[in-house]
């Protein structure tokens, strides 16, 4: 494989930009892709319109045959306009389909366009009849002559097709799966991952992208791992021709130093094979200038915002318990300094022992955070105010209205201008949070700005040790979830909202720099312009330190992504790209609200147990619930095996069930159904002896807690139970976990008479599921996750 040669490719977009063209022709994709140092390319003669080909074209074809191609900027899909004929190689055969093809090959495109009704190229959009077919054949460029390629093989999945797009959030982003129509209709009905490989071209490399590829059905048929095939094509050559692709769309990605243009779209579909070799066919090039870069913003001022020394609040009622006020009482409530904490209020001295001050320039410090909590008709006037004035390191936008609502987008576009002025200044002005952000929950910078009362939803307060950080573009997101788990407790919080100023991908990489930091949990609807490649790649250096990044990606159908559009008013980028891209980097890539609970409990709750391999050992002391395990062990990307227990182990179990009267009941297998009969400490033990086994991973345990033989009640009236006991099933299993480095998920399946139970395993660290099939398939998902990152560490 060649070296790549950017700068000719430049030249060669450059005559087409100067031919008033945006599309490169085929011919010319076969140029482009062979500078970018790709083999292969079929031999071609261009002929141009106005010419005939002469015997010298055809001399420089190797073959019998020769396939001809209408060459237009207009005609993107060639057959259905009579554009393609093959002949074979004679001068008066070649001839003669060129004159045919010329002669009618208009018509045929005006028949299909209005007898489709499709879409028609600039330019002919107001044309009919006649007038159409002319303009169309003017603009024909001529005709393309190509060798005809034999491809060693035919049928299902023995074409590729290979291509890059750039997106608005991710960047070029590469594609590789099936060739011809057959990609389109597996892509619609195949899990995702089987019939197209996708990965941020910025992220990943040939060798990177084919181990992707490795997944989908195309790799099946060209490795010859299907029945009765054969081998077409090398992963070497795969790899080399994914690298090409890859080359070219990070240098011509609009973002590159000098490169004066960007490539939209670049494809070739299909590639065949032949001789072992892979062959384009066809290809498509989309291009046009490259766009002017952002100016940076001066993320180090997320300190400012999340560490501040002192505050101010803009909005805050005298009268009334309004949004501002709730926010200042959250605020001192949660241990901020009150003599650095300030209300912007012209007409009274004192709110809640909080001073006022009549104006922001009346501030007497600069303050390290300013929380803005007004209507979004006041806010341009008060950003002008902080920015003149220069009062404010960091600044939270709490009014909604700020771009996600129909008409708002101006006012948008307008905070934002003026914001990315600021930061081209000395200092770089503020960095502004928001807008239509529910606010900040800091407890290493001892405030909390979010506008809920505490009786709604009490806050965790205390100097304890916190690992996790929530970000959120949906603030009812990160509260519902509080709610739902207080367990999280998350040392951050932040509804980031509209990103007008700061994006995910900025606190993301303040999060993967906090040493205390272990989980950090994500939710997103919409990316700005190239910020979900920024996270992805902070996704990857998290993933590097050892953290773990627990993701859900809204807007997943068109109508998901019309609500998240009218919420945020940040653009819904497309699903697959989005969860390609982070499954790449090393998320833990939720597919609903419950998965995303569930990878947030098993990153939070199994930090620092040993991830060692697939091999599960599940208990239980209900049938129903081993056969639910046993069923839900394969996942649509994942696997967990039962693991077989090796002879010291079965020795042991034996033994066990002996000693505690069980040997009658029940059998030494996987998964090992103990019976209601099990005593506390009969199960306990018995996990033990399956955790020792060297050829066990994790283990899964079932409790049913209606039975009589075990302590699965609080202390009460008409019992002796009491499950926060140490010889009670909570306890015991607590300390059998605690003794292990093995990962260890308990399941509690009852009602709520057995939250107890339930709240007593998870104080004891454990992971607690309500139902045992979802606690299996959840570890199932998350341990490949986790095993996955394990061998990106260690590359």
């Amino acid at each position: 494989m060649g070296g790549s040669d950017f700068s000719t490719v430049e030249a060669l977009l450059e005559r087409a930009a100067a031919d008033g063209r945006t599309r490169l022709y085929e011919h010319e994709c076969y140029e482009l892709l062979a500078l970018g140092g790709l083999e292969g390319l079929p031999a071609t003669r261009f002929i141009p319109a106005g010419s005939r080909p002469a015997q010298e074209d055809l001399d420089a074809l190797p073959g019998t045959r020769v396939v001809l191609k209408i060459v237009s900027g207009d005609i993107i899909h060639k057959t259905e306009a009579g554009g393609v004929r093959i002949v074979e190689k004679t001068l008066d055969r070649v001839v003669e389909a060129f004159d045919g093809m010329m002669a009618k090959v208009p018509a045929a495109y005006v028949s299909h366009l209005e007898a489709r009704g499709a879409h028609r190229p600039e330019g002919l959009e107001h044309l009919a009849g006649a007038k159409l077919e002319e303009a169309v054949r003017t603009r024909i460029a001529g005709i393309l002559l190509a060798s005809f390629v034999e491809a060693d093989d035919a049928g299902f999945g023995s074409e590729l097709f290979v291509g890059t797009r750039l997106t608005p959030e991710f960047g070029p982003i590469l594609s590789a799966g099936l060739g011809g129509v057959e990609m389109e209709l597996l892509a619609r009905n195949t899990r995702p991952g089987t019939a197209v490989a996708i990965a941020p071209a910025g992220l990943t490399s040939g060798e990177g992208f084919l181990e992707a590829f490795r997944g989908t059905l195309s790799y099946r048929r060209l490795a010859g791992k299907m029945r009765r095939g054969r081998r077409l094509v090398t992963d070497t050559r795969l790899a080399q021709v994914f690298q090409a692709f890859i080359d070219l769309a990070n240098h011509f990605d609009g973002t590159g130093a000098g490169a004066r243009f960007r490539i939209r779209e670049l494809e070739v579909n299909p590639f065949a094979i032949a001789g072992g070799q892979l062959i384009a066919l066809d290809g498509v090039c989309s291009f046009e200038a490259a766009g002017t870069s952002v100016m940076p913003r001066p993320v180090e001022k997320i300190k400012n915002l999340l560490k501040p020394e002192s505050a101010a609040v803009i909005g805050v009622s005298a009268k009334a318990m309004n949004m501002g006020r709730i926010i200042l009482n959250n605020i001192v409530n949660a241990g901020f300094d009150r003599t650095r904490t300030y209300i912007v209020r012209p007409d009274t001295d004192e709110i809640d022992g909080v001073t006022c001050v009549p104006s922001i320039r009346e501030l007497p410090e600069k303050v390290d955070l300013l929380v803005l909590a007004v209507g979004a008709a006041q806010v341009p006037g008060i950003i002008e105010e902080i920015i003149d004035h220069d009062r404010a390191e960091a600044v939270i936008l709490i009014p909604g209205g700020l771009g996600e609502k129909e008409g708002s987008q101006g006012l948008a576009r307008s905070l934002k201008e003026r914001i990315a002025r600021a930061h081209e200044t000395p200092g770089g002005g503020p960095v502004f949070l928001g807008g239509n952000s529910l606010g900040v929950i800091s407890h290493p910078g001892r405030y909390d700005t979010m506008f809920i009362p505490e009786i709604k939803l009490p806050k965790s307060r205390g100097d304890h040790i916190r690992r996790t950080a929530f970000i959120s573009q949906s603030g009812a997101f990160i509260i519902a979830n509080l709610s739902r788990m207080p367990w999280l407790d998350p040392a951050y919080a932040l509804s980031i909202g509209n990103q007008i100023d700061l994006t995910a991908a900025d606190i993301l990489g303040f999060m993967t720099a906090e040493p205390a930091i272990d989980v950090i949990a994500a939710y997103m609807e919409g990316f700005q312009k190239g910020d979900g490649l920024r996270f992805a790649a902070g996704v990857r250096e998290a993933v590097q330190q050892g953290k773990d990044v627990v993701f859900y990606k809204a807007g997943r159908t068109s109508e998901g992504r019309s609500a998240t559009a009218g919420h945020t008013a940040s653009v819904a980028g497309d699903y697959a790209v989005a969860a390609a891209a982070l499954e790449e980097a090393g998320a833990f890539v939720a597919t609903s609200f419950d998965e995303f609970s569930d990878f947030l409990q098993l990153s939070v709750r199994l930090r620092g147990k040993r991830i060692r391999g697939n091999q599960l050992a599940a208990v239980s002391n209900a049938g129903f619930e081993s056969v639910g395990m046993a069923d839900s062990i394969r996942q649509d990307t994942a696997e967990l095996a039962l693991a077989q227990f090796s002879q010291v182990t079965r020795s042991r179990l034996h033994d066990l069930l002996t000693k505690f009267r069980l040997d009658g009941l029940v059998d030494v297998k996987n998964p090992l159904d103990v019976t209601p009969m099990a005593t506390d400490e009969a199960f306990a033990s018995l996990v033990a002896a399956l955790l020792d086994d060297d050829g066990v991973d994790a283990a899964v345990t079932g409790v049913v807690p209606l039975t009589p033989a075990m302590q699965t009640l609080p202390p009460g009236d008409g019992h002796h139970e009491n499950v926060m006991a140490p010889e009670s099933i909570a306890g015991r299993l607590a300390a059998v976990a605690a003794e292990h480095d093995k990962p260890v998920v308990t399941v509690v399946d009852s009602g709520v008479l057995f939250d107890p139970l339930a709240d007593a395993l998870a104080s004891g660290g454990l992971p607690v599921f309500r139902a045992a099939d979802r606690a299996v398939r959840s570890l199932c998902r998350w341990t490949a996750i986790a095993l996955r990152n394990q061998r990106l560490r260690a590359r």
